[in-house]
């Protein structure tokens, strides 16, 4: 049968409490120390993953503010440009239509000068002619020159009356 010793009982529980306290000592302790600080690896490794995450989300954010003051700038830059070229068209435009001007004002000018050149020239010419003619008549008839002078004044009268 079975019989309880007390002393083997006591020596036994003295056994338990001793290789209690050993273990907790040479084992939990080491154990739970490693785990603690496995543990806080873990936390900072945590830590520092919401610190990239938030780091790079900053940066995306930044990444999209600078994507879109570029956009904005690229905008306002071609506006820019299309407004300039507008008013260089316009100007280049402007100087073509003032030569253009020019260039009627003075073909007219030349051409009335020249209008006026041949009117003299034949009036000179129609006037030689009557004088020509008239001499031949009147200095046929009674040898008195003509005064060019005369027919000259009577050339203009007449072409003030036109």
């Amino acid at each position: 049968m079975l019989s309880v010793d007390p002393f083997n009982l006591i020596c036994t529980v003295v056994n338990l409490l001793i290789l209690f306290v050993a273990l907790r000592i040479f084992l939990f302790k080491p154990v739970q120390k490693i785990i603690a600080e496995r543990q806080a690896q873990a936390d900072a490794q945590l830590k520092d993953a919401a610190a990239k995450q938030q780091e790079a989300q900053n940066l995306k954010e930044q990444y999209s503010s600078s994507l879109a003051k570029a956009e904005e700038e690229k905008r306002q830059l071609l506006n820019t440009a299309r407004k300039e070229a507008d008013e260089q068209y316009q100007k280049i435009v402007d100087e073509a239509k003032a030569q253009a001007k020019q260039i009627e004002e003075r073909a007219t000018a030349d051409a009335e000068n020249r209008k006026n050149r041949i009117l003299k020239n034949t009036e000179k010419e129609i006037a030689d002619m009557v004088v020509a003619a008239a001499e031949k008549m009147v200095g046929s008839q009674s040898g008195v020159k003509i005064d060019r002078s005369l027919y000259d004044e009577f050339l203009g009268k007449a072409g003030e009356e036109q």
